[in-house]
């Protein structure tokens, strides 16, 4: 049975949680608590970089509702971080090669313009919940011209912000028998 590791400390109140990899189980191991998450059920495999390089990275896991999130540096102290790029780099590729087998509707992408989606979700929830509060400010004596009014505009603003959203992408591709060596670089062996 192959097992492939990687571990990291998320932050200064919680213990190193260690990711393995058991054949066709993650499992998730933080202080006496452990999660197990079959790879078959792997809906989305992200992977995300900050735009300004370095190496910090974030994989986000998801297995329908519930999901885990791994990060290539470790926390050590107030603005101090363990970079664990090697080990990292090699345990997600590892997952994705074997998640490439197991679970061929999962989705392999690069985080990239999901934040502005994201965003955009929120601001239009936002806007939502407005226009139905002007609609039921309407029903008030006096206020009923003017409410509707700011409603219908705000219907319109939604309406144009509905038609943006199929336009954002969901993050770039991913083959997961190829993962760019500039997101997860393989350690080189010396020569």
């Amino acid at each position: 049975m192959s097992r492939v590791s990687h571990s990291a400390r998320l932050s200064p109140f919680q213990p190193e949680t260690v990711w393995t990899l058991e054949g066709a189980e993650l499992i998730e191991r933080r202080g006496p608590r452990e999660r197990r998450f079959p790879i078959s059920a792997l809906t989305v495999f992200r992977l995300a970089k900050p735009r300004d390089g370095g190496h910090r990275r974030v994989l986000t896991l998801a297995f329908g509702r519930r999901k885990t999130i791994l990060t290539a540096q470790s926390y050590l102290g107030p603005g101090r971080f363990d970079d664990r790029l090697a080990s990292f780099s090699l345990f997600a590729r590892a997952v994705a090669a074997v998640a490439a087998d197991l679970a061929p509707r999962a989705r392999f992408e690069v985080a990239g313009v999901i934040a502005a989606r994201e965003g955009l979700t929120w601001v239009m929830g936002l806007l939502g919940f407005g226009t139905a509060v002007m609609l039921l400010l309407a029903l008030s004596p006096g206020m009923t011209g003017m409410a509707i009014a700011i409603a219908a505009r705000m219907a319109f603003v939604l309406i144009l912000l509905a038609a943006v959203l199929p336009w954002l992408g969901r993050g770039r591709r991913l083959d997961p028998h190829a993962l760019p060596e500039d997101l997860l670089p393989e350690e080189k062996s010396p020569t």
